[in-house]
């Protein structure tokens, strides 16, 4: 056994196995590292933060975000171990804020602390997103119309309301740039305003999956940017000539639209309460829209006939009774006419809420 072996070498402490003790090690190493300036960039409009040159949408509150700040300026060595942390913050201004840190930790068996102070920059600057939106920034138009007719309100509203939901979706995976720019109401329709060809896309292919139709694409060169051409996009969408809710009468029997796909109708069978599909006829009469039927209130039943109430004439009427609808005295139905003939398309008591449910068809 050598004469050096157990001690430090630097300091004559014991030590294992003759290296250098704790402490000598301790001496030569920084073993934490705390800058003393932290910076943020936030949008004034948007509130969403800039990292390393990106920007992203956060919903941290200012103190959580103040302390993850000052965390990432704090650089411990590697070997540190039971490490703690204290951390105070409190505003000194409208965009400066002061950080009390205390750090503590065990390094080579050697505990260490302490306590420094760092500065907190709250920039200001517009995000890339807030910058497009305020400079009226689009990228094409989806020109929503209907085939033969004017689009209904509620294909409309729903229409816009598909926008901003795809518009919400798109955000949340993380594609700042696809936004819904502007909607207008127009005589024919409305135009969805769009920011990128990405949303664009999504929000055509959505609405045509809901309410049918179908749309085509008509790009214009606009100009050049970094020797790349720059495109506006023209989606004209159109919708299917009946819209959800239509009564039609195809061959000799009557149907309740409930959705379309293509050239294919998906409906309810009047006489039997039944689904069924089958492929459009250009031939087959629209009759009226279960949200704007007439109305009348059941005042009597007699072999397979009510006898009602017309609210409009205020005249007694009578039609053939449907026997899936369950209709008694008092009862407000609902009602068309085929010339002379009046179909009972429901009760006024079962319907739906057409415009609170929209229910999807493939494309």
């Amino acid at each position: 056994m050598s004469l050096t072996q157990g001690f430090c070498p630097k300091c004559g402490a014991p030590s294992e196995n003759g290296e250098l003790c704790g402490k000598c090690r301790v001496k030569d190493t920084v073993w934490v590292t705390i800058a003393p300036r932290a910076e943020c960039i936030i949008c004034p409009t948007c509130e969403s933060i800039k990292t390393a040159g990106m920007w992203s949408d956060s919903a941290v509150d200012k103190e959580e975000l103040g302390q993850n700040l000052v965390n990432s300026v704090i650089v411990f060595h590697k070997d540190v171990e039971d490490i703690q942390k204290e951390i105070s913050i409190i505003d000194t201004s409208s965009n400066r804020s002061l950080a009390t840190v205390h750090v503590s930790g065990n390094l080579y068996g050697i505990p260490l602390e302490e306590t420094t102070k760092v500065k907190i920059v709250w920039a200001r600057e517009q995000c890339d997103r807030c910058c497009r939106i305020a400079g009226s920034y689009y990228e094409g138009v989806i020109q929503v119309r209907a085939s033969g007719r004017k689009p209904t309100q509620f294909e409309l509203r729903r229409a816009a309301e598909i926008a901003y939901q795809v518009e919400d979706q798109l955000q949340t995976a993380g594609d700042r740039l696809s936004f819904v720019s502007d909607i207008d109401e127009t005589k024919d329709g409305i135009d969805i305003v769009f920011s990128s060809q990405t949303i664009g896309a999504a929000i055509s292919h959505d609405i045509c999956g809901a309410l049918g139709g179908s749309f085509t694409t008509h790009p214009k060169l606009v100009g050049q940017k970094a020797g790349i051409n720059i495109y506006r996009v023209t989606y004209s969408l159109r919708l299917p000539r009946f819209s959800r809710g239509d009564i039609i009468k195809h061959g000799r029997e009557y149907f309740q639209i409930l959705r379309q796909a293509k050239d294919t109708l998906f409906v309810r069978d009047l006489a039997t309460g039944q689904s069924r599909a089958f492929r459009e006829d250009e031939n087959d009469p629209l009759l009226g829209n279960i949200h704007e039927p007439e109305t009348g209130v059941v005042i009597y039943k007699d072999a397979g006939l009510l006898g009602f109430l017309n609210l409009k004439t205020e005249t007694t009427e009578e039609i053939a009774e449907r026997s899936w609808l369950d209709t008694r005295e008092g009862d407000t139905i609902l009602f068309v006419r085929d010339g002379e003939t009046l179909v009972l398309v429901g009760r006024d008591e079962d319907q739906e809420d057409f415009e609170a449910i929209a229910p999807e068809c493939s494309e």
